[in-house]
């Protein structure tokens, strides 16, 4: 896989703005492997590391919102630059002797695929109608005990059943969620209404758009060695997935928030999904240097 890497000269700070348009939560998930984050924080002071970040995969939605259409990878940069340099990841010009590379992915979570649900195939959808027509005929045959024959509405609205379940699991998976709907659902008979407010919560986020943006840190000079020795592809040290409802926000304001929170995980495992109410729209300023896009290099596989 190849793309742009960027380094940032410099990073400064400055103090945020006091205005705050409203609060909403952020949801973080964040998965580090052991051996790296024994490493990473001795006594609990984390040690310093540089990283260049490596530009991912850009997930647009199924809605226009050009609140995310214009925010490119470098506006996204910025934002995230100072979050990590709170947690002693710097960024560096030096890309051969770097620590980590930072794959940044960002976008927003589908909901049913515009309410559309059309079978892979025309032979597919043949074979539901013919399914109906058989199912149909033999309940009229007296076959079966349940009188209520498949109507062709029926079957879209099943389908559409089915197509918010894959778009629902899919988005578990992007978000981080799936680990933890899976305990939920493990520990349903606790509850007498059945999932708990919590699991009913993460369910509903999976069901809505989101704006999101996610981590792969990799171990760069692993990764190098790696490669030479013409090992499997690499596996991220650590990682950091966040996400906030994308209505009633913009990704431009809502971006600074997601990164605010999340910069506690950095680097750290979390064995639960972490929802933390924040201020949206603070306007925060950060000053950066003089960037720079470098030559491509090469993600082993």
């Amino acid at each position: 896989m190849r793309g742009a890497v960027l380094f940032f000269a410099g990073v400064g700070f400055l103090a945020p703005a006091a205005r705050a348009d409203h609060a909403d939560f952020v949801v973080v998930n964040a998965n580090a492997s052991k051996a790296y984050t024994d490493q990473k924080f001795v006594n609990g002071v984390p040690k310093p590391e540089t990283y260049v970040f490596y530009q991912g995969k850009y997930f647009g939605g199924d809605t226009y919102d050009r609140s995310l259409s214009r925010a490119t990878f470098m506006d996204i940069a910025k934002v995230l630059a100072p979050s990590l340099a709170k947690h002693s990841y710097y960024p560096t010009r030096d890309v051969k002797a770097t620590d980590l590379v930072i794959v940044v992915n960002w976008g927003t979570t589908m909901t049913d695929y515009g309410g559309k649900s059309v079978p892979e195939s025309q032979f597919q959808f043949q074979q539901e109608l013919a399914d109906i027509q058989s199912y149909n005929a033999t309940i009229e045959a007296g076959g079966i005990a349940d009188p209520s024959p498949i109507t062709f509405d029926l079957m879209i609205d099943q389908a559409n059943a089915m197509s918010a379940e894959k778009v629902a699991e899919s988005n578990a998976g992007l978000l981080g969620y799936s680990n933890e709907i899976n305990k939920e659902e493990e520990g349903e008979w606790a509850s007498p209404d059945g999932l708990n407010s919590s699991a009913e919560s993460h369910l509903a986020d999976l069901n809505e758009e989101r704006y999101f943006v996610i981590l792969l840190a990799y171990d760069y000079q692993k990764m190098v060695n790696a490669g030479k020795a013409g090992d499997r592809q690499p596996r991220p040290v650590w990682s950091v997935r966040m996400n906030i409802r994308a209505a009633g926000n913009n990704f431009t304001e809502a971006l600074p928030a997601m990164s605010k929170v999340a910069a506690d995980y950095f680097g750290r495992q979390l064995d639960n999904l972490m929802s933390t109410q924040t201020d949206v729209g603070k306007n925060s300023k950060v000053e950066v240097g003089p960037v720079k896009i470098l030559d491509d290099i090469v993600i082993v596989k």
